[in-house]
């Protein structure tokens, strides 16, 4: 096995986020006017990322993430920085044909967050809490309430608090990504993948950070960067290409099964 740079035009592509948000295909408000019974399973499990290749990633988890999955950038204007979890159709390496998340390695916030999901409305300014309608995560009769006397139990409101907390640290992250884009670091790369067992693919569609580049980033810039909590997050980027054997293990090990 051996993962290389490579100009092969065939693979698999890294891709910027859709427009809908990720896992997600019909979004409604939580209103307990109209499900005052909703309940949550915690235990539905994670197939609906099955098919992910990619998930999003902020600020705050880069360290986290770097020791389960490559971290790379996607490409265009407004590069999103996102973990590799798959490396072609197959998708999501990290859910098993079980729907569970592979034991012992770190599930992204955004994974998290499902089946919730904040959304701006930007007729009223206002940003509300949707769920997505048909996950199976969600029901009248089974799992953890929602609402108490139409009020958010603790379990919603901690909800809030993550969503929250995943879409501000995305958006940093992406402020980083920017910001990174502007001073030349980010570089459009392709990667060859060859498996012991037969066969290879190429991943497109992504960009890496040049580590060879940041010694001509002014000192004021690095200061600033470092005022914005940035320095670690880059670093942990950088050491999370040491993931990418762990993924290739993975889906030679697919692939011979």
């Amino acid at each position: 096995m051996s993962q290389t740079n490579g100009s092969t035009p065939a693979g698999a592509q890294v891709t910027d986020a859709p427009q809908m948000p990720l896992f997600f295909t019909n979004v409604t408000g939580v209103n307990p006017g109209e499900t005052p019974e909703l309940r949550l399973d915690r235990d539905h499990g994670h197939a609906f990322a099955a098919k992910a290749q990619t998930v999003p990633v902020g600020l705050g988890e880069f360290e986290a993430a770097a020791r389960t999955f490559p971290i790379l950038y996607t490409t265009g204007p407004n590069p999103v920085p996102v973990a590799l979890v798959g490396l072609d159709a197959r998708g999501n390496l990290f859910v098993g044909p079980d729907g569970k998340w592979r034991a012992d390695t770190y599930i992204p916030a955004y994974v998290r967050c499902y089946p919730f999901v904040l959304i701006d409305d930007p007729a009223s300014g206002s940003t509300f809490i949707g769920m997505e309608a048909s996950s199976t995560a969600l029901g009248m009769t089974v799992g953890d309430r929602l609402f108490e006397d139409g009020k958010p139990t603790q379990l919603l409101n901690d909800t809030i608090g993550l969503c929250t907390t995943v879409r501000d640290n995305i958006a940093a992250a992406s402020a980083m990504a920017r910001a990174l884009a502007a001073e030349g670091l980010l570089e459009d790369e392709e990667a060859h993948v060859t498996f012991t067992g037969g066969g290879d693919l190429h991943i497109r569609g992504f960009q890496l950070l040049r580590a060879d580049r940041l010694d001509g980033v002014s000192d004021a810039t690095l200061l600033e960067w470092r005022r914005r909590g940035w320095l670690g997050p880059i670093y942990a980027q950088l050491y999370s290409s040491a993931q990418w054997g762990r993924l290739i293990e993975l889906a030679s090990t697919e692939r011979a099964a």
